[in-house]
């Protein structure tokens, strides 16, 4: 999937201008972020990922905000974010937009639908590209851009760039340049993408026909290799072209460096992003050499510091408790909570309760967000700004806190396919506070209330949820928490 650098570069004075970007970007206010093109998404049982391309225009993105209807249902600060959690065979309609550092947010996409459904694709590359369109036509080369949307049946594999019926590239993005052609010549270019049978399925061809222009051709590049990375820029080396008077370093079809040396540093990337790099010499008259060999590389993972998180608020319940909730920039593994300094809870959503407090008691809460790139290694925030609260005022007697919290069955609903049943134990020690009552908390919601020691709960089939139990007296007051025990609610697959 196509994930373009945020910065272009013109190719120099007296030199044939072949910058340009993939598609049609959008019309970027110049007082804030373009809008995010190139809307892709795949899913899983529970999940969709959604990946965009942010133009090279406006100001820079600092984060982006992913939309279902009205509501902002995840956000990251890279061009893909996975929302998970999605109730089973359950349709999603998203649009994304870009926020800098100014809080001024673009215009949305183009809308993406999608259904959480279980199993990988059944097809392998059967897809045919399209949406084909050249551009940046010079005497020397043209840049082509495609759909790189696919069904959700349909494996991603490799598609080939095809010139006069030639394979003449491979690659996974959604753009490529043609370069080294003579000035005034027509050619039929394509993009294909070969199935596991080896059969091509071939877009609609285009006609191109290059510009007037010199006819000399420097020799390409050879040798380029990737000799570093970071999360925002990927530094790359070739062996020069003898003829050369400069290089024109290519992003699949977007120019996005150019370099008088034999190295270069590509900036202005977006951390955790796939890209293929080609090289092209040129020469004193404009000549554009055919392009090198294509070098894959990744930036970096994480963030060079994990942006905190927003928008914390607290909210006292009763005497003995507070309900928090906030709001990522990033993709998060899970969330610490503290109060007062003292971690006293970690959670993986964006809320949580605080429980068996004295009552009429000020604490300073504040949260950290551990992101989850890298398989959860980027590591944990500074916590957020505190914000002060205080329980409502009451007695002070708190209930003991119940113990071993247990899931003791699952099973999906054969009736009604998209809801399963869990069933939890737990028990309750004596305590000084008569208990009456307990609450099932999953963040700071509450999934049950029982008066007996167990529980079982009727879900929407396929979120997972991590559960605490507490202890309720006669007045309301809460225990601390117990738990969590983690579930997945199962469900039936679709034949």
């Amino acid at each position: 999937m196509r994930r373009n650098a945020i910065l272009g570069f013109a190719l120099g004075a007296g030199l044939v201008g072949v910058a340009g970007g993939i598609g049609a970007p959008a019309a970027a206010d110049v007082d804030g972020p373009a809008t995010p093109q190139q809307l892709y998404a795949t899913n899983g049982a529970t999940s969709i990922t959604l990946s965009w391309t942010e133009p090279a225009t406006g100001t820079r993105p600092a984060y982006f905000q992913v939309y279902e209807g009205g509501a902002v249902v995840a956000r990251n600060t890279t061009t893909h974010v996975t929302i998970g959690n999605l109730v089973f065979d359950s349709a999603h309609t998203y649009t994304v937009t870009a926020v800098d550092a100014y809080g001024r947010e673009s215009a949305a996409s183009a809308s993406i639908t999608r259904t959480a459904i279980e199993g990988g694709p059944w097809a392998c590359g059967m897809t045919t590209p399209t949406g084909l369109t050249a551009t940046n036509i010079t005497a020397s080369g043209v840049s082509l851009s495609w759909s790189n949307a696919q069904p959700y049946y349909d494996e991603p594999v490799p598609l080939l760039v095809l010139l006069d019926g030639a394979i003449v590239e491979q690659t996974t993005l959604d753009g490529a340049r043609i370069s080294g052609l003579a000035s005034g010549s027509t050619h039929t270019v394509a993009v294909a993408r070969r199935d596991c049978t080896g059969t091509l399925h071939t877009s609609t061809p285009l006609t191109i026909t290059t510009s007037t222009g010199p006819s000399t051709r420097p020799t390409p590049p050879s040798g380029l290799t990737v000799t570093g990375t970071a999360n925002g820029s990927v530094s790359l080396a070739w062996t020069p072209s003898a003829t050369a008077v400069g290089y024109a370093v290519y992003d699949g079809g977007t120019q996005v460096a150019f370099s008088r040396g034999n190295s270069v540093t590509v900036t202005g990337l977006w951390r955790d992003t796939a890209h293929q790099f080609t090289v092209s010499a040129l020469d004193t008259a404009g000549g554009e050499s055919a392009q090198s060999g294509a070098a894959a590389a990744s930036t970096a993972p994480c963030d060079t510091v994990v942006p905190p998180l927003t928008a914390l608020a607290v909210t006292p319940r009763s005497a003995s408790t507070v309900a928090l909730s906030w709001s990522s920039l990033v993709q998060s593994s899970g969330f610490v909570v503290y109060r007062s300094g003292t971690q006293v809870a970690s959670v993986d959503g964006t809320s949580a309760v605080v429980t068996g407090l004295p009552p009429a008691s000020a604490g300073t809460y504040s949260v950290a967000v551990r992101e989850a790139a890298n398989g959860g290694a980027c590591g944990t925030s500074a916590p957020s700004a505190g914000v002060t609260a205080s329980t409502l005022p009451g007695g002070y007697a708190r209930p003991t806190a119940p113990t071993s919290l247990t899931v003791t069955s699952q099973s999906p609903n054969y009736s009604y396919y998209n809801t399963g049943t869990v069933a939890l134990t737990w028990s309750q020690p004596a305590s000084a506070d008569p208990v009456t009552g307990y609450r099932l908390y999953d963040g700071s919601s509450v999934l049950a209330s029982t008066t007996s020691t167990s529980a079982t709960l009727t879900l929407p089939s396929g979120p997972t949820h991590a559960v605490y139990v507490v202890s309720v007296d006669a007045n309301g007051n809460e225990s601390a928490l117990d738990g969590p025990v983690h579930f997945t609610v199962p469900f039936i697959p679709l034949p």
